[in-house]
């Protein structure tokens, strides 16, 4: 019990530290850089790239997409409207069309949060 006592003091010390820097966090993604960056990682993935190929490009790309990753094809993607503000990166609307083997084409709309810097990371999320 006396253990449980001490982590959650030392837990609420440290939330009440960090919370104390009032100061926001940088952006690290631009709309001039993001969205060319989410375009070109979408293009490489219809075009046949694999997320290793991206990873290992100069500079690398990461890409968490779930469909990307189990090598499901890209038919095509539009992405919606600008980037809007999401932590310290922009998100983006698109909708995909993937395609597994040479079953049914799937529509999926879903956002990706995409930070440019240090590295270009893209992250999906579904909707």
């Amino acid at each position: 019990m006396r253990r449980r006592s001490f982590l959650a003091a030392a837990l609420a010390a440290a939330l009440a530290a960090g919370c104390s820097n009032s100061r926001p966090l940088p952006m690290a993604a631009t709309p001039e850089k993001a969205r060319p960056a989410l375009e070109a990682a979408l293009a490489a993935w219809r075009d046949g790239k694999s997320p290793a190929d991206l990873r290992a490009g100069s500079p690398p790309v990461f890409v968490n997409d779930p469909d990307f990753a189990r090598g499901r094809k890209l038919v095509d993607f539009k992405v919606a409207g600008d980037g809007k503000p999401f932590g310290t990166g922009l998100r983006y609307d698109v909708t995909l069309t993937v395609q597994d083997g040479s079953g049914p084409k799937a529509v999926r709309k879903v956002a990706y949060r995409v930070a440019t810097d240090p590295t270009t990371s893209i992250f999906r999320e579904d909707n």
